[in-house]
């Protein structure tokens, strides 16, 4: 989502955008239900691989954001040089909270997906300045 509206609004500079989980044990592709809600917004999730922190380059990335507090607390524990680069998604829309795994916790996806969205869509210029804050 953030990729696409990247390209969308005309947002300058060389973007790579990644997603990566906290505890990945194997690749995996997306669910079924992710690949509907990536498609409902004109996404193509279908050669989507899962892949775990670990298998990227952590030292090369400007900004993390994650869904859980869980997850902010084991990057922490893994990699404490990533502090001052890693955030909730929820606290750039000014309130700290944890996104739940629909996977995990059987939630509807399609209420995660338009949550994640809105943040994303409502906060773009907050991603994009922190992005540049520590790309520089």
């Amino acid at each position: 989502m953030f990729r696409n509206l990247l390209t969308t609004r005309n947002i300058p500079g060389e973007w790579i955008v990644e997603s990566a989980g906290s505890w990945v044990d194997k690749l995996s592709p997306a669910t079924h239900e992710a690949i509907i809600e990536a498609k409902k917004r004109g996404l193509d999730l279908s050669s989507h691989q899962s892949k775990g922190i670990e298998g990227i380059h952590r030292e090369k990335i400007d900004l993390f954001l994650v869904m859980e507090q869980g997850q902010v607390e084991s990057i922490l524990l893994d990699f404490p040089k990533l502090r001052s680069r890693t955030f909730l998604l929820s606290e750039l829309a000014g309130i700290s909270y944890s996104i739940p795994d629909p996977y995990v916790t059987g939630e509807p996806c399609a209420e995660i997906a338009a949550e994640i969205e809105g943040i994303i869509q409502n906060n773009l210029d907050k991603i994009v300045a922190l992005a540049y804050k520590f790309g520089q």
